[in-house]
């Protein structure tokens, strides 16, 4: 039974702008890029079974650069079919599909996507935040560190070194002003949420803002996984907001001397004098 790819892509998610070869998503969200972006089913250890989506991020050139993978289980997409059909978490066919079964329904029949929906919007924001811009917003004024917009990127903001630094410094200002203004009524996940927002007062333009906020909750947790949408992460930081309030502070604080040593490590050192010649012999004032 296939699995009926392309209407779960386009009807489901609602995935509009892209196309579907055979089981798998491609497209260009940001468009002149050399990023693409590609989502298929991942595969459990079965044959023929599936149990989430993989985004990943392309290059033209370079291949892959990031993986994420979503599970069905993690999102509720068939929480309301197991339900019904008295499945729990270990049982066999709990939240998962198959492409072996007979029938004329897709295998994702009852699918809830909206939770899915929403988490692909989020990688494809991080990945590829210009093409936010492409949907029309209403005009805000809001203050600007410089008193004019952020500047940006020079082409794929990856490869644009001075822009990289930008999301650094950035980051190292969200840090800063989270370690300074928990306290008991106002804890970690409080204060790192709608950090997002800020673009433009942490020098880079608004829509890069998603990138800052992942970056500043992977350098809190460790700053050692591979994706900012390792659930490792999320997970690490739900049980950090419940720890005391002086933990959240150190964790915050660790992670900003990190970055900041990491910064000064990479910055290129000043070139040194040569000595003067010692006076000739014969020289005389």
């Amino acid at each position: 039974m296939p699995l009926h790819a392309e209407q779960f892509f386009t009807c489901q998610l609602q995935l509009t702008d892209g196309t579907v070869i055979g089981d798998s998503y491609y497209s260009t969200p940001a468009p002149g890029s050399p990023l693409r972006l590609r989502i298929d089913f991942t595969r459990t250890i079965r044959v023929g079974e599936y149990d989430g989506l993989r985004l990943q991020t392309l290059h033209t050139e370079q291949g892959v650069l990031d993986t994420a993978i979503l599970t069905f289980a993690a999102h509720d997409t068939f929480h309301s079919r197991d339900a019904a059909l008295g499945r729990k978490p270990g049982d066999d066919g709990h939240a998962v599909i198959r492409d072996w079964n007979v029938g004329d329904e897709p295998p994702w029949q009852g699918a809830a996507t909206t939770k899915l929906r929403r988490a692909i919007e989020q990688y494809t924001t991080l990945w590829f935040p210009q093409a936010a811009k492409r949907q029309p917003k209403a005009p805000e004024e809001r203050p600007t560190l410089t008193g004019r917009p952020a500047a940006e990127p020079n082409g794929f903001w990856l490869t644009d070194p001075d822009f990289r630094s930008r999301l650094e410094a950035a980051t190292r200002g969200v840090l800063d002003v989270v370690a300074d203004c928990l306290d008991d009524d106002f804890r970690l996940l409080q204060a790192l949420d709608g950090v997002r927002c800020l673009g433009d007062l942490l020098g880079i333009p608004d829509e890069f803002g998603a990138l800052v906020e992942a970056k500043a909750a992977v350098e809190i947790v460790g700053g050692d996984t591979g994706s900012p949408f390792d659930p490792a992460v999320a997970q690490a930081l739900v049980l950090l907001d419940q720890r005391p309030v002086e933990d959240q502070e150190r964790a915050v604080r660790t992670a900003l001397r990190r970055t900041t040593s990491t910064t000064r490590s990479h910055a290129p050192t000043a070139p040194t004098r040569p000595a003067p010649p010692p006076p000739s012999a014969g020289r005389t004032r």
